[in-house]
């Protein structure tokens, strides 16, 4: 993604607060927060930034799954900083699993030519997480990393016996759908999750959210947001 001046960050801050979400309140240092993203959209991250805040009222911790280089987490940490929830952020640090036959390639966003290439990229360093919520001082005693591949870290404590927000950004259909299923048990009325690429990269993203749904209407709305915000989809416990 395109990386932009901080200055016309909060410019589309302030339209998107004008014009698609007026709820959202401002926070100081909010900009650079979204200037430093990485692979997400100033548009995205503002809805994650709305979102937080709509489950104000919704006990439980904030978990991000799949969490790269941790720019993403930082934003997060900054927004529930208020609050006493614990941030959850679970990644296998070896980069992208090996894609399953739901995995249809949709946009070579590396030009890799197919998608069992992307096997192994997007790999980061924990230590480039860890330096990025230190660099914010946010209370590391409040925040749990777990390391590993999604279906062995939430078979296994700890976990939070709660969540109010999730943000999944795994890419690939069986973690998603590993991740969704574990937080439809462990999220009240009210509580959101944010899913990444619904639509995007690989067809699994979208594959992982839709069959969910199909058998939870009564308990999930599904939401998608304006078409410039990018690629993603919102899910609302009813």
């Amino acid at each position: 993604m395109l990386r932009i001046r901080q200055q016309d960050v909060r410019e589309l801050e302030a339209m998107y607060r004008a014009f698609v979400m007026p709820e959202l309140e401002p926070r100081a240092g909010r900009d650079e927060d979204l200037h430093r993203l990485i692979g997400t959209s100033v548009g995205e991250g503002l809805y994650v930034c709305r979102a937080i805040q709509s489950v104000r009222h919704v006990a439980g911790d904030v978990c991000e799954f799949g969490v790269a280089q941790g720019a993403t987490s930082r934003l997060i940490a900054n927004e529930i900083r208020p609050s006493s929830r614990t941030l959850w952020l679970y990644d296998s640090f070896e980069g992208l699993p090996k894609p399953s036959a739901k995995d249809v390639l949709i946009d070579d966003i590396f030009g890799l030519g197919s998608m069992d290439a992307y096997a192994g990229t997007m790999k980061s360093p924990r230590d480039l997480v860890v330096a990025k919520l230190e660099d914010i001082a946010f209370p590391m005693d409040r925040v749990r990393i777990r390391e590993g591949w999604i279906d062995k870290t939430l078979a296994a404590s700890p976990f939070p016996t709660a969540v109010a927000f999730a943000y999944v950004d795994f890419d690939f259909y069986e973690p998603i759908k590993v991740a969704l299923e574990w937080l439809d048990g462990h999220m009240a009325p009210g509580a959101a999750i944010i899913v990444d690429d619904y639509g995007f990269f690989s067809q699994g993203a979208q594959s992982a959210v839709d069959e969910f749904l199909a058998t939870r209407r009564d308990r999930w709305t599904f939401e998608l947001p304006v078409e410039p915000a990018g690629k993603f989809c919102l899910l609302r416990a009813k």
